[in-house]
């Protein structure tokens, strides 16, 4: 069956609170990713910066803490005064240099942070293919909004509504228990189109707060019943799989692969750069010619030994790092879970589409916005061709509707993959 690309609409009970529907054409590119991202995760972009300042607070308290120690042995009974001078003579000779060399860098990579963050989120639109412009199609109602892209759309009720948001370049649609949010590119908005989505705004959210508006859902001018309907709650440890998805990419593998080989060889070139380093800053210096070969020697009966011992950790962190990967997975899916309140879905399956339905929230997904299915521990997992996937844990099946839903939309896909391949 082929699917319709029809833009349904929200039907609400109430009185209506604002002006009559209308609709705002517009494109999803990477700068409005972009900047739905940092606006979503904001909380989470600062609570790492913040751990970085931690974390470098504690490692220069001990390092001040061990030059203490030592320059207190050194000053033996000499009294106060001596072990005050001793210490700040280590902290402003080598010792010191020490110090600045972990806070210098702590520094300055907080300070590009915010880069690094944009920087690490094109690299996963380019990857994942989201950096290509998406039409889309917002339409206004006094009950909610719907924004419809090609394959899938979204109806969303002002009780999910959370208000507007206006930033220097794009307005934000702030939703409600959920992980996202609208994105409008300000430039694109005429004059007329921003007061109206303003006041929109303003209506929708007194609206949706103080009459508690039931969503009714969407129009479905097929009136076709559903061919298989279940339910179930969504679990950290369903967002931990969503998580553990998007770390698995190729992209994110490739990266992984290049950052341990550049650990190597940044190990194997450090203790020299020191050795170079120091001996430029010492005063009196041997002379090249004889410290070169004096150089080569300790390369070849020490120095090796310590690069050794770096590679044997990054050998030791490569081992760990799965490991290390799921326990973060986990917990940033526990933090996640815990910032929303938890919905129960319901998912119906038709002919040709797929329908997730939460209070004041349905997204409808076209069986051809989907490439593949796989089952992966305890869900299955819906492949899109682009975004993330629909994940429905097995234990909202019964044990003979899990094999029928997996046949069926296995089916359905490649059903629709040989239409695209045949260009129909």
């Amino acid at each position: 069956m082929t699917s319709t690309n029809t833009t349904p609409s929200i039907q609400t009970s109430g009185t209506s609170a604002s002006s009559e529907a209308f609709v705002v054409e517009s494109s999803i590119e990477l700068p409005e990713r972009l900047a739905g991202s940092l606006f979503v995760y904001a909380d989470l972009f600062e609570a790492a910066r913040r751990r970085l300042l931690y974390i470098l607070f504690w490692v220069v308290l001990l390092l001040v803490v061990l030059i203490g120690f030592s320059s207190w042995q050194d000053s033996g009974d000499q009294g106060f005064g001596a072990f005050v001078s001793r210490l700040g003579g280590k902290l402003f000779g080598l010792d010191g240099l020490v110090i600045l060399l972990v806070v210098v860098p702590t520094l300055a990579y907080y300070a590009i942070q915010p880069m690094i963050f944009r920087r690490r989120l094109k690299r996963w639109c380019h990857d994942e293919q989201l950096d290509r412009p998406m039409a889309v199609t917002y339409r206004f109602e006094p009950g909610g909004i719907t924004a419809y892209t090609p394959g899938h759309c979204s109806a969303i009720a002002c009780q999910r509504i959370n208000g507007l948001t206006e930033g220097n370049t794009h307005f934000f649609i702030r939703l409600k228990d959920i992980e996202d949010v609208l994105v409008l590119r300000r430039s694109a908005l005429s004059d007329e189109q921003i007061v109206r989505i303003k006041t929109w705004a303003a209506s929708c959210q007194v609206g949706g707060a103080g009459e508690a508006r039931d969503f009714q859902g969407l129009e479905d001018q097929t009136d076709s019943q559903p061919l298989m309907t279940v339910r179930f709650e969504q679990t950290a440890a369903d967002r931990a799989i969503a998580l553990g998805w998007q770390m698995e990419r190729p992209g994110m593998r490739r990266r992984r692969r290049r950052g341990f080989a550049l650990a190597f060889l940044v190990t194997a070139l450090i203790w020299p750069a020191i050795l170079v380093f120091f001996w430029l800053l010492d005063a009196d210096r041997v002379p090249f010619r004889y410290a070169f070969p004096l150089f080569l020697q300790m390369l070849a009966s020490s120095v090796w030994q310590y690069v050794l011992g770096f590679w044997a950790i990054i050998v030791a962190i490569i081992v760990l790092h799965p490991w290390a990967r799921g326990r973060h997975v986990h917990r940033l899916a526990e933090q996640l879970h815990k910032r929303m309140r938890v919905y129960e879905q319901e998912v119906r399956l038709y002919e040709d589409r797929l329908d997730i339905w939460q209070e004041g929230l349905l997204n409808r997904f076209e069986m051809i916005s989907f490439e593949r299915v796989e089952r992966r521990s305890e869900h299955f997992l819906l492949l899109r061709r682009v975004g993330e996937p629909v994940i429905v844990p097995l234990r909202a099946f019964d044990d003979d509707k899990q094999a029928a839903f997996e046949r069926f939309v296995a089916r359905r896909i490649d059903e629709e993959n040989h239409r695209l391949e045949a260009g129909v």
